[in-house]
């Protein structure tokens, strides 16, 4: 197979070392900085290229990232104190650990300076307003794209020196509001940021975030710094991108995103691969094979498994030692046993038959059988065998591609790497896949219409270079906590946006004030899988798991796959057998093993979490929301204004805090507040083909006499009453829905 093929490309970047090599000593070379470029009109620097605001850092070199939970930051509480809404970080911080006091800071761009270091905020010195050190120093530096549109970026806890005269050939100092910075040039240094029981362990770092729009300010209040100086936002605020499944903010973005698309190649450290994609196989200096067996994990291959599973080790990549200590060594693999292959009589099916489990399989494809490592030459023509696995095997429906094929679609060039969990991953570019050691004569091809099934559904988890190059086991951070900088979760709600005395502003790490607002906080939109990561983003790594439905003998497995109902703490999973639990009535998982998980099994039916929603009863002011109609793929939108009892209305706009958890699926349920005694509510549900709930004419996109699905509103006095009214600007038969008042 020759070396044409094309990958699929997000927006990204190629970031490959060629060109003038970087200096760590003196930062970017001369040949690549382009000429200061600055717009008329608004006085502000173009960046044409964005790179890193540290000497020889690379995106492996920042752990905490853009719409990570801190379970330290508590966005807001109820009146017992108990926290409605944990904090996303709204930025990159460097490594916990790499990141030593006094390091320089450069300007990722060419840039004006817009805050700088004679202000100090809440939280961006220590976690605790009781330390000295609490109040730290940011710069806020403008720039604009090439495309014209302005942007910031926010450089955290970085050393207050704004009273020593600023020499950036020197590299003291900090520049005044006002300083023309080019990309590269020094800025400031790390500062101290200081964390544990006794606020003496140093956990330096840089708070590293981008946000839209250009430096509007003109007093540091609330409304005036506050959001160019940000940290974290509530779950509520970000939606989801469909493509990515990553986070996104309508404000905030993530800066490692900016280098992969304006970034100059010869900037970029040339560092290995620190992680492959589930599925691969390594090989190690010694000769040692592994398997990736999850996002965090990788298992030994013995040399008697290899010959008796059919393992070809020519598809094996070489790891280095760095790599393989980003891993989490789990148990080694264990064979299969002994399989019989044969074809189904009176039919074309071939069938891998596992006699130590006694289970069968039919293959879907031949490439299927191919990347098992077996051939039609091995069929058995045993009768008697065959008829026994027939008869005896219990069937496991179809044999895909095994875990670390590499496959493409005939009508298509992207290519793809099946994961243990039988999805395919897409591989970003030809570069990252060459980075990766992946063999171009291994790619399979197979008809577009077929790929789903041999090969699983196609994730929007992409392998681009932020996941080749950042560590599973980051450096473990000095004490305990996650390694994202932020505030003292005792104190938050109640002095957010203080600065010192001396400073006439205000803002914090944490939020602006506007985030106290008692909202409860959003339910994740990601179901959690066994891959070493906080999927459904409630803090915890793998928590959920399931039987297998029908199981034979009620046996469980693990969403890893693995036999057995111990709860994995990644990156070590290790199982215990099966056993059944009493039903668990909120937890997702099958507990008794019969097949009906929570409120579907009669053992939850007087269970408090399993009542209806008009007799479970919510908070005065509280309203829940759900919608049921056709699935379409995007998000469904739900747009409202009400008139609350003493204030003025609010305007029409999409209910922030209600987001489409699975966007595909035609359901939307959500919960807000509003004012209790609010009246009315009005509110229209937006779909994601341009047609909307409350559109009841014959036109093409109408329910022609009906709602286009249904809506269901529920408050604290059990379901509400909703009318139709007409639409203000088109009238009959477009409607949107009314509710008289709010309990």
């Amino acid at each position: 197979m020759t070396r044409k093929l094309f990958f699929v490309v997000f927006g990204l970047s190629t970031l490959i070392n060629c060109g003038p090599q970087y200096d760590p000593e003196n930062g970017a070379p001369e040949s690549t900085q382009d000429p200061l470029q600055i717009d008329q009109q608004t006085g502000v620097p173009y960046a044409n290229t964005y790179q890193y605001p540290i000497q020889g850092f690379n995106a492996s070199d920042f752990g905490f990232g853009f719409g990570s939970m801190n379970d330290l930051i508590c966005m807001s509480r109820d009146k017992d104190g108990q926290c409605l809404a944990f904090g996303y970080h709204l930025a990159h911080d460097s490594l916990v650990g790499r990141t030593p006091y006094g390091k320089e800071v450069l300007a990722p761009a060419d840039g004006i300076v817009r805050v700088t270091t004679d202000l100090t905020f809440r939280g961006y010195g220590s976690t605790s307003s009781g330390n000295s050190n609490y109040y730290g120093c940011v710069l806020v530096l403008e720039h604009e794209f090439p495309d014209g549109s302005p942007f910031t970026t926010l450089l955290g806890h970085v050393q207050c020196e704004s009273t020593t005269n600023y020499d950036p050939a020197a590299r003291i100092g900090n520049p005044a509001r006002g300083t023309i910075v080019r990309r590269g040039q020094y800025v400031g240094h790390v500062g101290h940021y200081w964390y544990g029981a006794g606020k003496t362990t140093d956990w330096h770092h840089v708070h590293w975030g981008n946000r839209k729009g250009a430096f509007t300010a003109t007093s540091y209040t609330r409304s005036g710094v506050g959001v160019w100086v940000r940290g974290y936002a509530a779950r509520s605020e970000f939606s989801k991108d469909p493509q990515t499944g990553k986070l996104v903010h309508p404000e905030w973005f993530d800066p490692i995103d900016t280098v992969k698309k304006y970034g100059d190649p010869a900037l970029t450290p040339d560092v290995g691969v620190r992680h492959h994609p589930p599925g691969s196989m390594l090989e190690d200096q010694q000769g040692t094979f592994w398997l990736v067996t999850n996002e965090a994990e990788i298992a030994k291959l013995p040399t008697a498994v290899i010959a008796s599973d059919h393992y070809d080790t020519s598809l094996a990549a070489r790891a280095s030692q760095d790599e393989l200590d980003c891993y989490a060594h789990a148990a080694d693999i264990k064979s299969f046993g002994s399989v019989t292959l044969y074809q189904r009589p009176g039919t074309h099916t071939v069938v891998m038959a596992y006699d130590d489990k006694k289970e069968r399989y039919d293959v879907i494809r031949q490439e299927a059988l191919y990347s098992w490592g077996y051939n039609f030459q091995g069929l058995t023509t045993d009768a008697s065998k065959i008829q026994k696995c027939e008869n005896a095997y219990a069937a496991r429906g179809f044999r895909q591609l095994r875990p670390g094929s590499l496959i493409k679609a005939d009508e298509e060039s992207e290519v793809s790497i099946v994961t243990p969990w039988q999805t395919r991953r897409p591989i970003g570019t030809g570069e990252i896949y060459e980075k990766l050691g992946y063999s171009w004569d291994r790619i399979m091809s197979v008809p577009y219409d077929v790929i789903d099934a041999v090969a699983g559904v196609r994730e929007s988890n992409i392998v681009d270079y932020d996941s080749i190059f950042a560590c599973a086991l980051p450096a473990p951070c000095p004490s305990d906590g996650m390694c994202g900088g932020g505030d003292d979760p005792e104190d938050y709600v109640d002095d957010v946006g203080d600065v010192s005395e001396q400073d006439a502003g205000a803002s914090t790490e944490g939020g602006t004030e506007q985030l106290d607002s008692g909202a409860p906080a959003e339910a994740s939109a990601t179901t959690e899988s066994c891959n070493g990561l906080d999927d459904d983003g409630n803090g915890q790594i793998d928590e959920i798991f399931m039987c297998r439905l029908g199981a034979v003998g009620g046996g469980c497995v693990t969403s890893c796959g693995s036999a057995g109902y111990l709860v994995c703490t990644a990156p070590a999973c290790s199982w215990g057998e099966c056993h059944s639990y009493p039903e668990d009535c909120s937890n997702t998982i099958d507990d008794d093993c019969n097949g009906l998980v929570d409120c579907a099994d009669p053992a939850c039916a007087k269970d408090a979490n399993c009542q209806t929603e008009a007799d479970a009863g919510m908070l005065a002011g509280q309203i829940r929301f759900i919608y049921d109609g056709p699935a379409s793929p995007g998000s469904i939108k739900l747009m409202a204004w009400w008139q609350p009892p003493e204030t003025e209305p609010r305007i029409w706009d999409e209910v922030t805090d209600c987001l489409d958890a699975v966007p595909d699926d035609g359901r939307f349920d959500c919960t807000f507040l509003v004012p209790s005694g609010t009246g009315p509510l009005e509110f229209q549900v937006n779909l994601p083909d341009g047609s909307y709930w409350g559109d009841e004419s014959c036109d093409q996109m109408g329910g022609c006499g009906s709602t286009i699905g249904t809506t269901k509103v529920y408050g604290s006095a059990g379901e509400l009453e909703i009318k139709m009214v007409p639409n203000n600007d088109q009238g009959q038969p477009y409607y949107n829905g009314h509710i008289d008042s709010v309990p």
